[in-house]
């Protein structure tokens, strides 16, 4: 897939500001970062999706851009959940010859993560997974239907994580990812587990779902996967 592809999606509004002549390039994989230097954990061909943490200042810009460019990455995409991309980003890039896309706050960095995986890993087996997987099984349904799912079941998520500036999606794909464990996910997220306790407390809330119930659960993963 190349990120023209992504473009293509109105739902997910994604702006291009630098280098849109490049965004035909070929994706071999996305990472998420908000480290100040990621390049160790890069080996080129990348989406590099960020949330910004990482600028202190408009002095930060150059060097980040400057590393992911040396190593050869397809493009970066920096949210705006916080702050509108700054332009010295964009001169960085526009410098190094790095496209670069703006991801709109209605659109979780863990929610976009997710497209492209499913995008690349569709890519990569064929026309779809076999049929006894569900990665298989939502491979052949219409991307509409999917994303109707989708919007049905996170939808009121999506929506809090745009009106707060949080990520209660990337809390909920962790918590499944750990089988409900709280000990393992509020690791992983490196928070209280207490804290881990409000956050999906807010998310049974707005989903109606529990998620001590395996069947809510399933309902929930399938949702983060359309």
């Amino acid at each position: 897939m190349v990120i023209n592809d992504l473009l293509q999606d109105p739902e997910l509004g994604l702006r291009p500001l630098a280098w849109a002549e490049r965004l035909d390039r070929r994706l071999s994989g996305v990472f998420v970062t908000d480290l100040p230097d990621p390049t160790p954990y890069l080996t080129g061909g990348e989406l590099v999706l960020t949330g910004l943490m990482w600028r202190r200042g408009p002095y930060d810009s150059d060097p980040f851009v400057s590393g992911l460019a040396g190593r050869g990455v397809t493009a970066l995409a920096a949210g705006e959940a916080v702050v509108p991309v700054p332009d010295d980003l964009v001169e960085a890039c526009e410098r190094h010859e790095l496209p670069l896309v703006a991801v709109p706050r209605h659109t979780p960095l863990s929610a976009l993560m997710q497209i492209v995986l499913r995008r690349l890993d569709l890519e990569r087996n064929g026309a779809a997974p076999p049929l006894g997987t569900h990665r298989g099984l939502l491979g052949r349904l219409p991307e509409d239907v999917r994303r109707t799912f989708r919007h049905q079941v996170l939808g009121q998520i999506a929506e809090y994580d745009r009106r707060s500036h949080s990520d209660l999606l990337g809390t909920l794909q962790v918590f499944l990812e750990c089988s409900g464990s709280w000990t393992v996910c509020a690791r992983r997220l490196h928070m209280h587990v207490n804290t881990l306790r409000y956050r999906i407390n807010r998310i049974e809330e707005l989903t109606g779902r529990d998620l001590s119930s395996l069947e809510d659960r399933v309902d929930l993963l399938l949702a983060l996967r359309s």
